[in-house]
């Protein structure tokens, strides 16, 4: 390993805090990381890390190395990567986070043509509604639905992902059909607590907006699930398009107040600001954003 690559390991070992972690970036084994280290250390004359068996710190002169060689190693790798980028196809791991129910609905497609133009890219995608950690814990980027909080981390919006008030025909016969939001408070309502206000449903119409807090008898967690249970006659759904429309073209449920319009949330693309940002994750963005459109 040259000594490019040595600082590069440093950094990575003290952006992620571990060993494994950076070694598995860099794509080396932990052993192989921690005595590349140790050779740097005895270059630099000085203890760089220290280490327990728990986690790995800076130390000192560890800290006044990174202040001085991150900007440098930014630099190095924009250039390295624009002098590459014309003249090689992208490969390498790419890691991807993703919502379950929008990941295996609606991300397939776009992952399956994105690994068919560029097969030399390995995609490892990891489904789960928990919002994870994209440095401690790998990932090169983040699908994301609504509000992003602040953060370093950089976020590209994709598409509008618009929501749906939906029923089954049998619940609206028996129970009636809401002509106003505020109709919503007399009907059961299922509860989806991967929102971020599960009870709270707003509308606007004309400029205008109405906040409606519903209640129901059914709470769970995924817009597939919510309007499944909408189809089966449980009660109205606030749920996103994407999610509702197999649904509504087979008749299983249909739209109530089309003249309310629920609030939407936006599609992003979310990935880490502190590292140099491989061409394999900015064509997959840009795939996705032309992949979707407008709206999802």
């Amino acid at each position: 390993m040259d000594r490019i690559d040595s600082l590069r390991l440093f950094a990575a070992v003290a952006e992620l805090g571990s060993f494994t972690k950076a070694a598995e970036r860099e794509g080396m084994t932990p052993g192989a990381a921690s005595k590349q280290i140790t050779a740097l250390e005895a270059r630099m004359q000085a203890r760089l890390l220290e280490r327990t068996t728990r986690s790995v710190r800076l130390t000192d002169a560890g800290t006044a190395l990174l202040e001085r060689v991150r900007p440098w190693l930014a630099e190095y790798e924009a250039l390295e990567s624009g002098l590459a980028e014309d003249n090689s196809a992208p490969v390498g791991l790419l890691r991807v986070s993703a919502p379950v129910d929008f990941g295996a609905r609606r991300l397939m497609k776009p992952v399956s043509d994105f690994m068919a133009q560029w097969p030399g890219v390995e995609v490892r995608m990891s489904l789960s509604d928990r919002m994870v950690d994209l440095v401690d814990e790998g990932f090169d980027v983040a699908v994301r639905i609504g509000l992003l909080a602040d953060s370093t981390l950089i976020a590209k919006r994709l598409a509008a992902a618009c929501m749906t008030i939906v029923a089954a025909p049998s619940y609206l016969e028996s129970a009636g059909s809401p002509e106003t939001p505020d109709d919503l408070t007399r009907h059961d309502c299922i509860i989806d607590r991967n929102k971020p206000a599960p009870q709270q449903w707003n509308f606007t119409r004309n400029g205008r907006t109405t906040e409606v807090r519903i209640k129901g008898r059914l709470t769970l967690n995924g817009a597939t699930a919510a309007i499944e249970a909408a189809a089966q006659g449980v009660g109205i759904a606030c749920s996103p398009e994407w999610a509702a429309r197999e649904a509504l073209d087979q008749g299983r449920v249909v739209r109530i107040l089309p003249d309310w319009e629920p609030d939407h949330r936006d599609l992003w693309a979310v990935y880490p600001s502190s590292r140099y940002l491989a061409r394999r994750v900015r064509l997959f963005v840009d795939h996705l954003a032309a992949s979707f459109g407008d709206r999802v």
